[in-house]
């Protein structure tokens, strides 16, 4: 016994020399490549994994709640529908009933009048009955009157509680949304932290060792195998761990969990038989899958698994490993323009290569329709880019911007030329912009809005107590203590001002009118969608998906998702020039009942589709709506 204690120090004396004079685990000279590529060794510490906020158990109880309560919202706005049509009935009942009691009338007086006549020649006619039966038609039509103006005012107040009630279902659709998109997160979130788990494992493997094999051949055998089975083991137990794992069964042949050695030690070994070597082994483990590897575990998209922090070695590390891939660009026209991600490669046909991910291919030619995609490419493919002629439409994107009183710029403006243009769901509605307008880049800065403040004396709604909503847990919740200048979270000067209702956003438009001398007002919804859509026909001026990383909307893959607003311009603008078009804020328009486009930092990323919007109490402030402003020309 002493003996084999001896040895067993002996050996872990000789592998830490060697791991100290060679820089590397000593383990890792035992460990073949050929049998165990798929595991790296590493002494790292372990990577602490952010904590979940909410549980998804928490979230799934608040979702039952609000499934609930969009069911009841749905029932109320049927019923007030019922309602609604009901006494809609009832007013074509009584119109029905006016025109016959207006035709008995008529008759009445027709039989009136003739008693009249017949009194000429005989004074002693009694026509009283006639007067009677005149003056009792007289008075049905005047009560159908009465009842048909009660009828009007119940349908004006019925229209405006369906109006109510259903304002207040689509906010519960929209919270629902939230929680939705914020259960994916829990659930990535909780796996993030499985998967973190770390444990040492003892295992027992016996080889059998060819007569040609030499003792110490024999021995590192036994131990490789024996570490492949630790790894093998480790792996399996972590699977079978995990809150849904028979979910990430589903998927985990298509990802790598990259199992880590993290200290390893042999316990005892050598022959118990004829040839037959056996290896009792000790090992510490855990798994450093990379940043997506939860979101395809579950099955989710990778823009629930962007995380913060990614050190610059790490993205380097993920830059070498890219791949290439090549992609052949045609279209029907000659003399054409490509240009990707920027760069300008001439005219068609094209063959380029480009590293595997998301891709800008546009293709232009000056009177007809710009072909412009965002593409994820991960093989070779042809792209077939059709080019229509223009319908009277100007180039756009002409910058410029005005100075205020004291020489100071307003905000900058781009131009939009009239012409017609595509808006709505699936871009199927056709509208014509008769005026060139101007619409500004990005929304209105904190530092813009700051100028306006310190020039005017100006007050928001917000701070004169009206304060500022503002989405917390799925629920919306007002906060008196919020505003522009604290709106609950950091901001930088150039991020948007939030917490701004649309009558302080309308007086910051008329502030710029007269520092100016141009007129300055609010977009219409027409004017906002048609400068966010940028010529495009899809839900999102850069394609049909939102992607990750594209835009700040909760889930959308950014570092500020459903913590904060993002300085403005921090992603790419659209064909157009403008910026923040998607997500980052809602923004107010001109509509009168209060109308806010474009989705925000902490809504679903199905809002800030191009065609989507949010009715808002025109004097609300919340902390995810800011606004941009429009200059005639």
């Amino acid at each position: 016994m002493n003996l084999l204690l001896k040895k067993l120090f002996m050996s872990i004396i000789k592998s830490r020399k060697i791991m100290n004079r060679k820089g590397l685990p000593a383990l890792a000279l035992l460990l073949s490549p050929a049998l165990f590529t798929s595991v790296a060794l590493a002494n790292t510490d372990t990577q602490s994994i952010t904590p979940t906020v909410d549980s998804v158990a928490s979230i799934d109880i608040k979702l039952t709640h609000k499934r609930d309560e969009v069911k009841q919202l749905e029932n109320t706005v049927v019923n007030d529908q019922s309602r609604l049509r009901e006494l809609r009935n009832q007013s074509d009942a009584l119109d029905k009933k006016a025109t016959q009691l207006d035709s008995k009338r008529k008759l009445a007086q027709r039989n009136l009048d003739e008693q009249y006549n017949r009194m000429i020649d005989d004074p002693d006619l009694d026509i009283t009955p006639f007067q009677k039966q005149y003056q009792d038609s007289w008075k049905e039509v005047k009560e159908n009157q009465v009842a048909k103006l009660s009828i009007q005012q119940d349908i004006q107040e019925q229209t405006r509680v369906l109006k109510a009630s259903s304002t207040k279902k689509q906010r519960a659709l929209d919270e629902l949304e939230i929680l939705g998109e914020s259960r994916q997160e829990a659930r990535v979130l909780r796996l993030q932290e499985e998967l973190a788990a770390q444990d040492t494992l003892d295992v027992v493997h016996t080889v059998t060792c060819k007569m040609s094999m030499t003792l110490s051949a024999c021995s590192s055998q036994g131990k490789t195998l024996s570490m492949q089975k630790a790894v093998n083991n480790f792996q399996q137990q972590l699977i079978n761990g995990f809150t849904e794992a028979e979910t990430v069964k589903q998927h985990v042949d298509n990802v790598s969990l990259n199992i880590h050695v993290l200290d390893s030690a042999i316990i005892d070994s050598g022959f118990n038989g004829s040839n037959r070597y056996t290896t009792k082994l000790q090992a510490s483990l855990r798994a450093r899958p990379n940043t997506t590897a939860a979101c395809q575990l579950l099955g989710l998209e990778n823009r629930y698994c962007i995380e913060d922090g990614t050190s610059q070695s790490s993205n380097d590390k993920i830059k070498k490993e890219k791949k290439w891939v090549g992609i052949t660009i045609r279209s029907n026209r000659h003399e054409d323009n490509v240009t990707v991600n920027g760069v300008n490669y001439g005219s068609t046909p094209v063959d380029v290569m480009l590293p595997a991910g998301q891709h800008q291919v546009t293709v232009e030619k000056s009177g007809f329709e710009p072909y412009s995609r965002q593409m994820s490419l991960s093989k070779d493919m042809t792209v077939w880019a059709e080019l229509k002629l223009q319908e009277n439409r100007p180039k756009p994107g002409k910058k410029f911007a005005d100075r205020l009183s004291n020489n100071q710029l307003a905000p900058q403006m781009v131009v939009i030329g009239s012409g017609n243009y595509h808006i709505g769901k699936d871009a199927e509605k056709d509208v014509t912009i008769s005026t060139a307008y101007s619409i500004a880049a990005t929304p209105v800065t904190v530092n813009q809005f700051d100028a306006f403040v310190a020039s005017s004396g100006y007050i928001t709604e917000a701070e004169k107590g009206a304060g500022c909503n503002a989405i917390n847990g799925g629920e919306t919740k007002r906060h008196q203590n919020q505003n522009w200048r604290k709106p609950g979270f950091e901001q930088s000067k150039n991020a948007p001002a939030v917490c701004i209702s649309k009558k302080d956003a309308e007086t910051y438009a008329n502030w710029l009118t007269k520092q100016t001398g141009f007129t300055y007002v609010l977009p219409s919804e027409t004017q906002w969608e048609v400068a966010a859509r940028a010529g495009s026909k899809e839900a999102y001026w850069w394609g049909s998906d939102i992607g990750s990383g594209n835009a700040n909307t909760g889930w959308g893959g950014s570092s500020w998702a459903n913590k904060s607003t993002s300085p403005v311009g921090s992603f790419g603008a659209n064909p157009y020039g403008i910026y923040d078009t998607a997500g980052n804020v809602w923004e107010w328009t001109n509509t009168k009942s209060g109308v806010v486009r474009g989705g925000a930092w902490s809504f679903a990323p199905t809002k800030a589709k191009a065609y989507e919007s949010l009715e808002l109490n025109p004097s609300t402030s919340a902390n995810y709506t800011g606004f941009r402003v429009v200059r005639t020309l």
